[in-house]
């Protein structure tokens, strides 16, 4: 039996129609007692004598009544009518987000915040043993102050109900079944819900769906084999970190995906820019990744926030190089190893009088050790000559130029010191200063876009732990590479090595630009 406008159902009067599907038809209704404003869920009358639906219908109440969170809508009873049994449910006033789809695709801070609660709803339910398994935007409701209703668990089931479905059966919309769906598994758990949702928020903020056909088959074949385009491809301006959360999410592999719903909602809350205030408002920044909040204040500007921290440090990065060349180009054309050999400039130093202790002895700390090293031979004798003779130490230690008379020998033990004067040579060559030159200067712009880079990595290896999860494979070597290469690239510009250095600059420079093609920057 169907009801029209006006009838009354027991202690109900029909004011409305909600919609229908297969199963049923949802009418919005009024108590004659509360005057309160409810929906009503009716069984089909001519799908009543169906015990497997009517089987479902009634697994539906059992499992909505079980559930009492903020973001489910609410069972408030269920009873049988002439046979036939209804649903008296909160009604929810507000639109679908797929109806808010049909104004184009939501803003990234809306999406965000509205299947964050969508996940809070989950969390709950799955901590209950409750699988919603049909989720998708017409089933999650919008009301005018920004709450989220999760609505219809019409093929919901607990996890340890295996009566529902079969092997080899399909329950679902087709658009937003995981793969374990599509595949008829009798072993659904969470995470087939955690894909439905990666799916929804995948449309919600592009505007398209990821797993397209035009066949039933073509859409299951596509969710069990085609990798989707990544969403920051449809839509640049999308936080790089959520283009991640989102293709994490919808993983084809169960144990690739977020394991639980609170850790998807997780890695949405560190998403910058997405987590305070109403969509009118301009968001603040998000707590989690410092750097990004210094850029995330002004949402428009969220896309190229990246881009302008590359912008600002490049400019520092120039002052840097300036400053440096200023500074340090006086004294690579006075003395080119000072940087590699600091030893020799004190050494030639103390060659310019004919007498080497003394002056060591009064200059520098460290002179004892000259006195062994430079002159193994000629210096060992001398020195036990002055050792065995007491009065000629003494006429050296108190007059230091007393000291250049007496010992004319060690005259002829200088030749090391001039052997070592031969090591500076390398760099004199002026083809090789100023391509060492280049390369520092090449060094401190891609070591600002590596810092950039890792600061990035660090933020989402963080949040992928807190899930779970970690980094890819291939991405955790390519980082490693990157701060490999760029050591090694340091090393040859201090051994004034501009091949070497040029070497592992080319190498490092290719595994920066492909963790930022990773990151969508």
């Amino acid at each position: 039996m169907s009801f029209n406008v006006g009838d009354t159902v027991g202690d109900y009067q029909i004011i409305g129609i909600l919609g229908a599907g297969g199963m049923g038809k949802v009418y919005k209704v009024r108590n004659l007692i509360s005057d309160r404003v409810e929906a009503m869920k009716v069984l089909l009358p001519d799908l009543a004598g169906e015990s497997e639906l009517a089987d479902r219908f009634i697994r539906e109440i059992k499992l909505l009544a079980s559930l009492d969170h903020p973001n489910i809508a609410a069972l408030h009873t269920a009873l049988r009518l002439n046979n036939q049994l209804l649903m008296v449910m909160e009604f929810v006033e507000g639109v679908t987000l797929d109806s808010r789809l049909q104004q184009g695709p939501l803003p990234v801070p809306e999406a965000v915040r509205s299947v964050s609660q969508v996940l809070s709803a989950l969390s709950y339910a799955h901590q209950r043993g409750v699988i919603h398994r049909d989720l998708k935007p017409a089933n999650m409701m919008l009301t005018p102050d920004g709450t989220v209703k999760l609505m219809d668990f019409g093929i919901a089931k607990a996890a340890a109900d295996r009566r529902l479905t079969m092997t080899g059966t399909t329950l679902g919309s087709l658009y937003y079944m995981s793969p374990e769906q599509v595949k008829g598994s009798a072993n659904l758990d969470a995470r087939a819900d955690l894909y439905s949702v990666g799916v929804s928020l995948y449309e919600l903020v592009t505007g398209t769906r990821p797993f397209k056909g035009d066949s039933d088959y073509s859409i299951m074949v596509a969710h069990l084999e085609q990798e989707p385009l990544p969403p920051i491809q449809v839509t640049p301006s999308l936080p790089p970190a959520l283009n991640e959360i989102i293709l994490t999410a919808i993983q084809k592999d169960p144990a690739q995906r977020f394991q639980t719903a609170q850790a998807f909602r997780t890695a949405l809350d560190s998403v910058p820019g997405v987590k305070p205030q109403p969509v009118a408002a301009q968001p603040r920044p998000a707590p989690a990744p410092a750097p990004e909040a210094a850029v995330a204040p002004p949402p428009p500007a969220q896309p190229g926030s990246r881009r302008g921290l590359y912008m600002a440090l490049g400019a520092v990065a120039a002052i840097l190089v300036i400053v440096l060349a200023a500074t340090q180009l006086p004294r690579w054309y006075k003395a080119g190893a000072k940087s590699t050999l600091p030893p020799v400039p004190q050494q030639q130093e103390v060659q310019a009088p004919p007498a080497q202790p003394p002056p060591v002895e009064s200059t520098l700390p460290l002179a004892p050790p000259p006195q062994v090293e430079p002159p193994p031979a000629g210096a060992s004798s001398a020195a036990s000559r002055t050792q065995a003779a007491p009065p000629k130490t003494r006429a050296v230690s108190p007059p230091p130029q007393g000291a250049t008379s007496p010992q004319p020998p060690p005259q002829a033990t200088q030749p090391p010191p001039p052997t070592q004067t031969t090591a500076p040579p390398p760099p004199a060559d002026t083809a090789d200063r100023e391509a060492l030159q280049q390369l520092r200067e090449r060094m401190v712009f891609l070591a600002s876009r590596a810092n950039a880079l890792r600061t990035s990595l660090q933020n989402l290896e963080q949040q992928q732990r807190a899930s779970g999860l970690s980094l890819r494979g291939d991405i955790s070597a390519s980082w490693k590479r990157m701060e490999f290469l760029l050591d090694e690239a340091e090393a040859g510009l201090k051994a004034r090595d501009p091949n070497a250095a040029k070497r592992n600059l080319d190498l490092a420079e290719r595994e920066v630009d492909r963790l930022d093609q990773f990151l969508g920057r």
